[in-house]
């Protein structure tokens, strides 16, 4: 059994490592070319900065597991095989993140590449027998191993439960990456890093789970080691490299810490303990998916960047959001110490929601984003309706009997989308009078509001030519209305060039009233 010494020599040790082992990982960074430059934009540090720090984190952190394991196979003479893959299988996982890491910091790599790394380390993770097999929460106890797939590969059998592998890789693919986003100020995720796996070693001290609890110590002291080099201003930056290999440590902390040992805890209290960075994250994806864009745009509403917009420095941000921390810790540590989950919950909860309301309305951001909400869903109902009708009239215009009937159809298709001014001519040939209908310097006069001109080829009949006006005032968007108006015109050419590609090709009459032959074309048919 190790006692309390033995913990703050793991600490001492990997905080040792990782002081010593920074200034070579410095110039390893600069020999490379993985180089932090400002842009003026989301990075407001202000001069180039070496950003490899996990290389250093992660051997301060190899240091500190490795003395407990050579102590315990040197008092045992063997080592429990079970312990011994989960150590495989995490090794494996931490040097294939710093492999990606160190990719990114030096060439970057796309976001999908990225996350197949990230997806990768984790199916070493679950093979070496680190999982969430169940999920306990309120007094809740949800069994992911129950189902589960049986098959031979290569003779051996193979045994794989995929709820578990789903909810694994959900659970650390989350932890990365909301320490990954959280990492955009001087010692911000090494400071946050450092509160929550200290947390986390208390928290595995006081149930006797020693495997956790050697790791997260091993961690906070390599933590502690780093900031000094983190602290603004910053010597180095941990990069991809430290901030996925902090987010995939805190996750097998979290996740051994509620599956294995004497006294498990319920999974909720290492997702409390980081609030900080998943409140963050959360609103990033909230904020993005109303404003509809992609999920890794970037952009300068995260919680640090609204803190040194209302004038705060960088040093005075970092305190503050070590104190949100440090409360959220607390509460874990409450609800620990008291067993009662739902006093954690209403806590942490409570906290993360005040806290981000408050420096959120401070720039105005909560207004801008409730308005940006409000416009997200009426243009989601406008959407839905526009598309709808679109498609009824797409239906229509293809079984029209003629082509007069379907330019019919998309004419009160249009005015029902909102068009107050509806004009269709064609098909004709460019240069034609009919072609040529609508002069730009017309279109202010038509309309009050919004006008467009399609012009669509319709093959060997020529083409068609729509103009189309929109008051300010109408019942949906403008742009959808000229979306979907667009669709209606390609559908109602498309019909066009179908029913000429029917007509009967001409025909020849011969005749023998003279001396010689007579040709006669037959009239066609045009529309």
């Amino acid at each position: 059994m190790l006692i309390t010494n033995a913990y703050l020599t793991i600490f001492a040790i990997a905080m040792t490592g990782c002081v010593l082992t920074t200034p070579f990982v410095t110039w390893l960074a600069n020999q490379v070319g993985a180089i932090d430059r400002p842009d003026q934009f989301r990075r407001i540090h202000k001069g180039a900065v070496p950003r490899l720090g996990g290389l250093a984190l992660a051997f301060g952190v190899l240091l500190g597991v490795l003395l407990p394991v050579v102590v315990e196979s040197w008092r045992l003479g063997s080592i429990d095989p079970l312990a011994a893959g989960r150590r495989l299988g995490l090794f494996g996982s931490a040097a294939l993140i710093l492999i990606v890491g160190f990719v990114d910091d030096t060439r970057s790599l796309s976001p999908r590449i990225k996350l197949l790394g990230q997806a990768l380390a984790v199916l070493l993770l679950y093979a070496g027998g680190i999982r969430i097999q169940a999920v306990e929460m309120f007094h809740l106890d949800l069994n992911l191993a129950a189902a589960s797939l049986n098959f031979h590969l290569f003779g051996h059998p193979v045994v794989i439960e995929p709820l578990t592998l789903v909810a694994t890789l959900f659970w650390f693919l989350g932890c990365m990456n909301v320490w990954n986003l959280i990492d955009g100020l001087d010692g911000l995720a090494s400071g946050v890093g450092l509160l929550v796996s200290g947390t986390l070693t208390l928290v595995a001290i006081h149930n006797d789970n020693f495997e956790v609890a050697v790791l997260a110590v091993a961690l906070a002291g390599s933590l502690a080691g780093f900031l000094l080099y983190n602290w603004h201003p910053a010597c180095i930056f941990l990069g991809d490299s430290g901030s996925m290999l902090i987010g995939l440590l805190i996750g097998t902390i979290g996740v051994e810490g509620s599956m294995e040992g004497p006294s498990a805890i319920s999974i909720l209290f290492p997702i409390l303990a980081m609030g900080l960075p998943i409140s963050d994250t959360a609103m990033a994806i909230f904020r993005r998916w109303v404003r509809n864009l992609p999920l890794s745009a970037a952009d300068r509403r995260h919680v640090h960047h609204i803190l040194i917009g209302l004038g705060l420095g960088p040093r005075r941000a970092a305190l503050l959001l070590y104190c949100f921390s440090g409360f959220l810790c607390g509460a874990v540590m409450l609800g620990v110490a008291l067993r009662n989950e739902y006093l954690t919950a209403v806590l942490g909860v409570s906290g993360c929601l005040v806290f981000l309301l408050v420096v959120t309305s401070r720039r105005d951001d909560l207004a801008n984003l409730r308005d940006d909400l409000h416009d997200r869903l009426t243009r989601g109902r406008q959407e839905r309706a526009a598309a709808k009708l679109a498609w009824d009239a797409i239906q229509r215009v293809e079984v029209a009997a003629t082509v007069e009937v379907a330019r019919e159809i998309v004419e009160s298709s249009a005015r029902r989308l909102g068009c107050d001014q509806v004009s269709i001519q064609g098909p004709s040939h460019p240069g034609d009078p009919a072609w040529e209908f609508w002069r730009e310097d017309e279109w202010g006069a038509v309309s009050q509001g919004s006008s467009v001109i399609f012009r669509t080829n319709c093959g060997a009949s020529g083409g068609i030519a729509v103009f189309l006006g929109i008051p300010d005032q109408a019942p949906f968007a403008a742009d959808i209305v000229f979306r979907y108006a667009q669709r209606l015109v390609q559908t109602l050419a498309t019909r066009v060039e179908r029913d000429v590609d029917r007509q009967p090709a001409p025909v020849i009459e011969e005749t023998a009233t003279g001396p010689g032959l007579l040709d006669r074309e037959a009239p066609a048919t045009h529309v």
